[in-house]
């Protein structure tokens, strides 16, 4: 339906409120302007407390006018809520908005050029009790196994070794079948339990990265898995393992590669505000893999299991800098002959300012949270681990206020690093010519970068790139066809001035 409105351009009484089918006006030189209104829309008749709704309407002007221009007030509840003027022209339908929102509930009146709509404002629906998801990091030795149980549902991340298990443990918090099962990856300290587990328990989902094994105790694993009947999927980034109210992203693997550590199967879950990060024993390559290619995005954690048991092969800063965990629980057994955890990947963990616990010293660590708030809570009461007083900073020995402040790794070790560069930054007050200076990785004694002349001013940053040129930063390259930073044991750049002393000098 459509009503007309024919207004003379010298009055626009009423207009808003008119219900009139056809107005007519005669402008002042005697021209004549008829507005055709066509329904008015509001959409959607029914919000959310401070939710949008629109109100739409189109009015085609015709008469011997060529253009006029109206104010259109928009009025809610009978009061004037919105004015706008609009310009017409003859001949063309004009469109127009406006934009509503209401913080309180109930139902409101919409009126404009005459025509009437209604929108309802609705309480909000109630937000469903998540109830309480406890995640415990049991205590199994040198071996990983967490169950999270909320509820009725339980699922379990592996399974320690074979000794000394987690049935006796899990047995208390195991309502009906278990879930979901998932097993990281076939080393013997992740699966070996779980065959005692697929003995007792009933096992509803079986997810298993599809990596294998020549060990006795893989074996007897898949025959376990193959005897219990469970529905077994074999996980790949994109996946999702949805059990109840839980749902685990699957960060990793992409496909196989032919490392066993770094096939590792790496979940994410969200719940509530509260993110977990599992990460099986995951090393440096899978992480920069999940950092840069990652389909799902990439949350700042609260809670990170550290990845292979705290070795220093794993939990690279630039991982650690995405993740942002605020607690860092590494699994490992007291006194192991691996050395777990690695100071490396202990300082690395404080410099992003996690909270660092381990089962070698924390004994099993439960986790309980509401999705709002959550509680750490160790078996032995005794602190976090302390952060060690140490910093792989630069070590200055002329007092040179240039300094190496960052070197940046994507992980993949052994192919062209396109992307790799050393940041080196004026932190004093005058500028510095860089003509001579040399830039080493002195780890491995190569290669080397001998600067021209550039003046680095005051507070400026350079890169030195690996393999690229980028004029942004510089303009400078080592021009080396693969990787130069973090290919060694606690790689080290140096920087030194023209005359050969060392300014600088910093570990990846």
């Amino acid at each position: 339906m459509k009503k007309k409105l024919l207004i003379g351009l010298a009055s626009l009484v009423g207009l808003g409120i008119i219900i009139g089918i056809i107005i007519e006006g005669t402008a002042p030189r005697g021209g004549l302007i008829n507005l055709e209104v066509s329904d008015l829309n509001v959409s959607p008749t029914e919000v959310e407390p401070g939710e949008t709704v629109t109100v739409t309407m189109e009015v085609r002007m015709s008469g011997t006018e060529e253009t006029a221009t109206r104010e259109l007030e928009l009025i809610i509840n009978g009061v004037i809520e919105q004015s706008k003027n609009v310009t017409f022209v003859r001949g063309e339908t004009t469109s127009m908005s406006f934009f509503v929102e209401k913080e309180i509930e109930g139902s409101y009146s919409v009126e404009l050029c005459g025509m009437t709509g209604i929108f309802q404002v609705a309480e909000p629906e109630p937000t469903p009790e998540q109830g309480t998801l406890t995640v415990h990091f049991i205590d199994v030795g040198q071996g990983d196994s967490i169950l999270l149980d909320l509820g009725d549902i339980e699922v379990l991340i592996d399974g320690g070794d074979k000794t000394p298990g987690v049935v006796s443990y899990i047995d208390d918090y195991i309502n009906g079948p278990l879930e979901v099962m998932v097993a990281t990856h076939p080393h013997a300290d992740h699966i070996g339990g779980l065959i005692a587990v697929l003995g007792v328990f009933e096992v509803d989902e079986i997810w298993l990265n599809g990596d294998t094994s020549t060990s006795a105790t893989y074996s007897q694993f898949m025959s376990a898995v193959n005897s219990e009947g469970a529905n077994v999927f074999v996980a790949r980034r994109g996946d999702t393992i949805q059990v109840g109210n839980l749902t685990f992203n699957v960060l990793h693997p992409v496909n196989l590669s032919g490392d066993t550590n770094n096939n590792s199967i790496v979940l994410s879950l969200s719940y509530g505000q509260v993110d977990f990060l599992f990460t099986g024993d995951a090393e440096e390559e899978a992480e920069a893999s999940i950092v840069i290619q990652s389909i799902v995005p990439f949350p700042d954690v609260e809670i990170l299991k550290v990845g292979h048991h705290g070795s220093r092969t794993a939990s690279s800063m630039q991982f650690l800098q995405a993740a942002k965990p605020e607690y860092a629980i590494y699994m490992a057994g007291q006194g192991n002959s691996y050395g777990h955890p690695h100071e490396e990947t202990i300082i690395n963990l404080c410099e992003v300012g996690a909270e660092i616990y381990g089962t070698d010293i924390h004994g099993t660590i439960i986790i309980t949270t509401d999705g709002e708030t959550y509680n750490l809570l160790p078996s032995n009461s005794v602190p976090p681990v302390v952060c060690p007083s140490v910093t792989t900073e630069e070590e200055t020995s002329i007092g040179s206020n240039v300094r190496i402040t960052y070197i940046f790794y994507d992980g993949v070790v052994y192919r062209t690093e396109s992307d790799e560069y050393v940041e080196i930054t004026n932190l004093g007050d005058t500028s510095q010519d860089l003509e001579g200076w040399v830039l080493k990785d002195i780890s491995e004694g190569k290669p080397a970068f001998t600067f021209p002349s550039y003046v680095l001013a005051s507070g400026a940053k350079i890169r030195v790139y690996t393999n690229e040129i980028h004029p942004e930063w510089g303009g400078f390259s080592f021009g080396y066809g693969k990787a130069i930073w973090n290919n060694t044991d606690h790689d080290w750049a140096a920087l030194y001035n023209a005359q050969g002393q060392e300014v600088s000098r910093k570990s990846y």
